[in-house]
């Protein structure tokens, strides 16, 4: 497992080096593209019969769309980073507003069984909690056992069922798993979407599924890959 998060270390470098020579400029050179494409039909409305003026446009379509694709992706991508990296640069005004929220939502006061009014917050809090410990009764030794009845009732897995969930994950499992994934997820703290691992499985699909069922037998796994950001998004509402 090590191996890989040194191996995607390394590769984000070479790919930090080929982005900045191919995709740089991929937006810029989409618009291009649907100029000339615009161009080229000018010109078959005006002489729909030339060969040439037909192939001309079919290519820049061609080439429109596959750099009109490449544009999107990469601006989703951008987009996604950009929130993973930016995302908490005004958490200080989210914290004070979600501050200010809680203050609304406060209970200042609270009517008692005698109908006075409480103000003490301890008090008021006590009568919540007597008030759902009467509603949903009281911890009793027996409700496990009338869970577990109530269970059987209804559809439970079968014997054969219990013994394939815990036979071993295989490859095939883990490559199913990883396909079915979307494309366009948000990429982890390396930057590497799922997007990426589907394109390059048959380079990279061997080593990730043996980190993977490495973790299913020691039941450890690398911080690096499984650290993760949370992200506040504003909603204006």
């Amino acid at each position: 497992m090590y191996q890989v998060v040194k191996k995607l270390k390394l590769l984000k470098k070479k790919l930090k080096v080929l982005k900045s020579h191919y995709s740089h400029d991929i937006v810029r050179e989409a618009e291009e593209d649907r100029k000339l494409l615009k161009q080229s039909q000018l010109k078959l409305q005006r002489d729909p019969s030339n060969k040439e003026v037909q192939q001309a446009e079919f290519l820049g379509y061609q080439k429109f769309k596959m750099s009109a694709y490449l544009a999107k992706m990469y601006l989703q991508q951008r987009s996604k980073s950009t929130w993973i990296k930016l995302g908490d640069d005004n958490i200080q005004y989210f914290y004070s507003i979600i501050k200010h929220r809680k203050l609304k939502q406060a209970t200042m006061q609270l009517k008692d069984d005698t109908c006075t009014w409480q103000t003490d917050p301890g008090t008021i809090a006590n009568l919540f909690v007597d008030y759902y410990s009467e509603l949903l009764g009281r911890k009793s030794t027996s409700r496990v056992q009338d869970f577990t009845s109530i269970l059987k009732n209804g559809p439970t897995l079968s014997t054969a069922q219990h013994v394939e969930l815990l036979m071993p994950v295989v490859d095939k499992e883990v490559k199913e798993a990883v396909l079915h994934i979307d494309s366009t997820k948000s990429p982890g703290p390396y930057d590497f979407g799922s997007g990426f691992y589907k394109v390059a499985w048959p380079i990279v699909g061997q080593e990730i599924t043996e980190a993977v069922i490495e973790f299913f037998h020691n039941g450890k796994f690398l911080k690096q890959l499984k650290s993760t950001i949370i992200a506040l998004i504003p909603v204006i509402v």
